[in-house]
Parts: C-alpha cells; structure tokens; sequence
C-alpha cells in the first residue's frame, strides 16, 4: 500500500506480545507494519505492531491499514526528517 509517498507492508502476524489489564503476557493475534521509503523496499523507516484487542478491535486488514495510516500521519514529519537526515530520495 502506498500513503502520503511510503511503501508500507502489512503482514499478518499470530504472535504478538502484550499485557493485558491484570499484566499478563499474552500472545495476540494482528499484524506487523513496515513502512519503507519506496516500493523497492531497500530503506525502511519504521516497523511497528497492532494486535487484535489491543489497538485493533477485530483482525481484518481494512482495519490493519487504517491504523497504519493513523501511525503514519502521527509519524510523518519524523519520517521526513529521517529521510532528509540521511539523504534518502523516495
């Protein structure tokens, strides 16, 4: 998926650690977001995480790739920096 001129990759993922209310570990299901400088995936800016019941409500990709998006305009301007800190074209 292309947004705001990143590559990002969503990968289903059925391992995803967090604690849960009473700080237990639990092992979630979601997916695994990266998020790239282009679409040849040479440069990646960030690698992130959502899992079901945590920052997910159910597990589907429609939602994965909203809160992707979500992360991204939070991120955008860090992001840019990166890429102008190490002269990284798109």
């Amino acid at each position: 998926m292309k947004y705001k001129g990143f590559f990002v990759k969503i990968t289903p993922d059925k391992n995803l650690l967090r604690e849960d209310k009473n700080g237990e570990i639990v092992a979630c299901d979601g997916f695994t977001i990266e998020v790239f400088s282009g679409e040849s995936e040479k440069v990646a800016i960030d690698v992130f995480s959502a899992a079901v019941d945590f920052e997910l409500v159910k597990n589907s990709l429609a939602e994965a790739e909203q809160f992707a998006k979500d992360y991204i305009d939070c991120e955008e301007k860090e992001y840019q920096r990166m890429l102008d800190e190490f002269n990284i074209n798109k």
